[in-house]
């Protein structure tokens, strides 16, 4: 319930020196002026800065080194120098605290990639309930969204479990910073607090979010948006603002009023309703399920048998009416042709399972990357791809970085190398 006696915007937790308009500036990622070789030399600082710290105070970060290498590459230690804003001693921190809460997190699985087929596999229906969706688009500022709708998990009969949906926000996160412009400007959560009561509240998720999410991960947090919140807000208002950092507190707004102002309230902060899902009247429609798959396809893993409600839906996040057009996210093929009964005594041949599925155990030309790196260690997760057969065409186009250039199959560089990665691995665990 929404009430017109109240500001259609306010800022409940506003420090002094605080304001609308630092929160936008604070919301917007600045350029580097970091080049390439200073940024080698502040890796190895980072690295120096890591060595010194004592083995008992990151162990968890020493066994991921040791066991998973390639999830603790420079790539990975890069994202901290450039959350810390090259400042060696934070970023190690940075790492080591990240790692720490990983383990804690995930347990044992928290040296498995992040991804359905990884640390995810076990909890992968908390997706399912739409409890914490990643939105296809980035706000104006170039900002991830990420929309938090409590009644949800009221509505859904599933078990899911506070730590399953602090997993599950672990792992939307990354999804996150496979962006590379969102790595940079960070993130936004907008949560629909409408119909909601103080029984929707948990404390303990809400608890390990904040605490985490300005502290530890490699993207930063940068505004928080809670709209239709009255009367609800109040009551609560007290143990959220206990664990927000003070950035975070300045940067908490409260939208409420008639669904037309929250909207353009929204919109003022540049997050127009071409981001925002249809439940706050946006024109974003969200399908969880869909997004299950349509990430498995991008990971390169099989469905485990999971069933969508919506296998006809060929897409988690369609907008309304064929306004500003979302970018769907690349999906294997779904043609099922009918088949004569003498093709379907015959068995399927490889190449047409490559097709359908880029990137995964079939193409024939993952296994060539795959079998290339084995032979030759030293040779960069890029040439092993090429030398299988993959081809990124705008690769050296001016204005295109290298990791978000695209295959025929409009696959990224960086998800081939994260395939490669995975493939790679499964491989010397057989061999081990």
């Amino acid at each position: 319930m929404s009430s017109d006696n109240h500001p259609v915007t306010a800022y409940p937790f506003l420090s002094k020196g605080g304001g609308h308009n630092s929160s936008i500036s604070r919301s917007i990622g600045k350029p580097s002026s970091v080049h390439e070789h200073s940024e080698t030399a502040a890796l190895c600082q980072l690295k120096a800065a890591l060595a010194i710290i004592p083995d008992h105070l990151k162990s968890e970060l020493v066994h991921a080194q040791r066991v998973a290498p390639d999830l603790v590459d420079d790539e990975h230690l890069s994202k901290f120098l450039h959350a810390e804003n090259f400042n060696c001693e934070l970023a190690a921190k940075r790492v080591v605290d990240y790692w720490t809460q990983r383990h804690k997190v995930f347990g044992e699985d928290y040296i498995l990639p992040l991804t359905a087929a990884g640390a995810i596999k076990k909890h992968v229906q908390s997706i399912k309930i739409g409890w914490l969706t990643l939105m296809p688009q980035k706000d104006n500022h170039g900002r991830a969204i990420l929309f938090c709708n409590p009644i949800s998990r009221r509505n859904s009969q599933s078990s899911v479990t506070s730590d399953d949906l602090v997993r599950l926000w672990w792992y939307l996160l990354h999804i996150a910073m496979e962006d590379e412009v969102a790595l940079k400007n960070g993130f936004i959560i907008i949560s629909n607090a409408r119909n909601t009561s103080l029984n929707n509240f948990d404390p303990k998720t809400t608890a390990a979010i904040c605490t985490s999410g300005d502290r530890i991960f490699p993207i930063r947090w940068r505004q928080t948006h809670c709209c239709h919140s009255n009367p609800v807000f109040p009551l609560v208002a007290g143990m959220v603002k206990a664990v927000l950092s003070r950035n975070q507190r300045d940067t908490f707004i409260l939208h409420n009023g008639q669904p037309y102002a929250v909207l353009q309230s929204l919109s003022a902060n540049g997050i127009p309703k071409e981001c925002l899902p249809s439940e706050l009247g946006g024109l974003v429609t969200v399908s969880p399920e869909i997004f299950i798959r349509e990430r498995m396809a991008i990971e390169g893993v099989e469905d485990g048998g999971f069933k969508s409600e919506e296998s006809n839906i060929q897409c988690s996040m369609s907008v309304e009416n064929e306004e500003p057009k979302v970018e769907a996210v690349p999906q294997p093929s779904k043609q099922n042709k009918r088949k004569s009964p003498a093709t379907k005594k015959k068995k399927q041949i490889p190449t047409k399972q490559a097709s359908a599925h880029p990137g995964r155990h079939g193409d024939p030309r993952m296994n060539a990357a795959v079998q290339a790196k084995l032979e030759n260690p030293d040779l960069p997760l890029l040439d092993a791809l090429a030398t299988g057969g993959f081809v990124f065409k705008d690769i050296n186009k001016p204005g295109v970085k290298s990791s978000e250039a695209k295959d025929a199959a409009g696959v990224t560089v960086y998800q081939r190398r994260n395939q490669l990665l995975r493939r790679l691995r499964k491989e010397r665990q057989r061999s081990s």
